[in-house]
């Protein structure tokens, strides 16, 4: 009798145990899901808090170098908000970062005195010395608490490495492929004309561009430039390609694999880009700004008419560094706005425009170009005629932008090397 009445008391001392053991594994997983949480929060706290902190010196270095109110009202307005935002991120990271009450004020104080200023500019007034000696403080001091939460990365969270990859930060980007690299994009292509071809043809065009071994089909793709996809062989690279429809114009090609050895310098590739696309249609192009990665030597071009500079009229080349072909292309922008354009006589002279811009920029050279700018009406871009200024300032170079009809300063940018070329921000 003794033995059957163990029974009950042998399972429920089983049942006991093995509850609380998932008792237990569920605390335990709550508490590493709690943990993970933390650690991934604070992981988009510290990557925000640089791309404030690296945005906000930025934009106070182009507040010093625009001459005109519009500018600093833009600039300025734009760094009051990013001190809030670098601030709010770094109070939720330790003191340690740069969240202690004087980083915190730092902040508080530069968004307080940019908002006051953009306020002023937007009626008209332009800055004192002693606004240009505060706002080149507050730069300097934003990148000293830059330089030292970059610093502390490796103490940002405690995850091993694979689970860093995991966290799905998106990281910081800056850099472009030169100025106005968003384009127009919008409406009607401008460059694309004909009847539509056939998949067949689309795929003897691709080869033909290409200087293809061979080529056949590919991925489709729909859009506002409808295109036949064409997949190509060329030195032994595969080379994907987009086809349009109308006109059997190349919208874009890459090659699938990289790493070619850097035996040609970067003058070299953007020659034979130059020389590339002149022979397949695209006219004359200048070169505007260059990387290099993985042995390609990328180039972006814009189009060139009576010796001004179309902007919108874009196109990017990959070119391999080892035998000087050209195996990318992206030419978007290109066939969305390139047509001829109508009067690019300026009414405002090269020394009126150079009169517009800040005295404390060493000029050292001035051109005629199109840019794309907001219509003011929230409906897309439109196009400008504009004086870009080129110039130095503080060991940067920057790039101001003039309207040809008014003379007012339109927009300013900051030439900076990064991603192993020139680019802006």
């Amino acid at each position: 009798m003794k033995k059957h009445r163990s029974v009950p008391v042998i399972l429920f001392l089983s049942i006991a145990l093995a509850a609380a053991a998932a008792l237990a594994f569920w605390q335990f997983k709550t508490a590493q899901a709690a943990e993970i949480t933390v650690r991934a929060g604070r992981e988009r706290a510290y990557y925000s808090a640089l791309d404030a902190l690296t945005n906000l010196e930025t934009d106070l270095s182009k507040a010093l170098i625009a001459s005109g109110p519009g500018q600093h009202a833009l600039l300025l307005g734009r760094v009051s908000t990013l001190a809030a935002a670098a601030s709010e991120n770094l109070s939720a990271l330790p003191a340690a970062y740069g969240a202690d009450e004087a980083g915190l004020k730092f902040l508080s104080q530069t968004g307080e005195y940019a908002q006051t200023l953009a306020t002023a500019a937007a009626e008209g007034r332009t800055l004192t010395e002693t606004d240009v000696q505060q706002l080149s403080a507050l730069m300097q001091k934003s990148g000293e608490l830059r330089r030292h939460l970059e610093s502390g990365a490796g103490f940002a969270y405690d995850a091993p490495g694979e689970e860093q990859k995991l966290s799905g930060i998106e990281y910081p980007s800056l850099l472009y492929d030169g100025p106005f690299s968003d384009g127009i994009r919008q409406g009607t292509p401008r460059g694309i004309s004909g009847e539509e071809i056939t998949a067949e043809q689309a795929v003897e065009a691709g080869r033909a561009f290409l200087g293809a071994d061979r080529a056949q089909r590919a991925a489709d793709m729909q859009g506002p430039i409808p295109c036949w996809g064409v997949a190509a062989q060329k030195g032994g690279v595969a080379v994907n390609m987009q086809v349009t429809r109308q006109g059997g114009k190349i919208l874009w090609m890459a090659p699938e694999t990289a790493g070619f050895d850097a035996a040609l310098e970067m003058d070299a590739c953007v020659e034979r880009a130059q020389a590339f696309l002149a022979e397949h249609g695209f006219g004359r192009m200048q070169p505007s700004f260059t990387q290099q990665y993985d042995g390609l030597a990328v180039v972006s071009f814009a189009a060139e008419q009576d010796g001004v500079i179309l902007y919108p009229d874009l196109v990017k080349a990959q070119v391999r560094m080892d035998t000087g072909d050209v195996v990318g292309l992206e030419a978007n922008n290109f066939w969305m706005n390139h047509m001829q354009r109508e009067n690019l006589t300026p009414a405002v002279d090269e020394s009126q425009a150079l009169r517009a811009v800040s005295g404390r920029l060493t000029v050292t050279g001035a051109r005629l170009c199109v840019i794309p700018v907001d219509d003011g009406l929230n409906s897309g871009k439109t196009e400008k005629l504009c004086w870009e200024i080129a110039g130095d300032w503080s060991g940067s170079r920057y790039l101001t932008y003039i309207d040809a009809e008014t003379g007012e300063e339109e927009k300013v940018l900051k030439v900076v090397q990064g991603n192993g070329g020139t680019l802006t921000i």
